[in-house]
């Protein structure tokens, strides 16, 4: 109920009807908003885009050519990440690699704390 409470305060879902107790009655249109929101948000996309596409959806404009476009914004950003992430692993890799080398008969560890880490670049 918080997150509907949330969408309601953010603009994402409209203020529901009230009952005579004073709950609130959602209409089967807002749980397909709910829906539309989770599954948008399961592909990457975030509140402010999907309040974007909701928003172009209300003033009678299409909005797959937005969701298109931050579709592809989606994927260079993961790409990017990706091509990050390899090369953090690569260095990982690297690193370990010679820590291994490097206290294979060693006992102690030098440095104030842990000189495998204090000499990287």
């Amino acid at each position: 109920m918080q997150t509907l409470h949330y969408y309601e305060r953010v603009g994402l879902l409209p203020k529901p009807a009230r009952s005579a107790s004073n709950y609130r009655l959602y209409s089967f249109e807002a749980l397909r908003r709910v829906q539309f929101i989770k599954k948008a948000q399961a592909v990457g996309f975030t509140l402010e885009e999907i309040r974007q596409i909701l928003d172009l959806k209300s003033h009678g404009r299409a909005p797959c050519r937005k969701v298109a476009e931050l579709g592809e914004k989606h994927l260079r950003e993961i790409d990017d990440r990706l091509a990050d992430l390899r090369r953090y692993r690569n260095a990982v890799a690297q690193s370990l690699a010679s820590w291994r080398e490097k206290t294979a008969h060693r006992r102690n560890c030098a440095g104030e704390f842990c000189d495998l880490i204090e000499r990287l670049p």
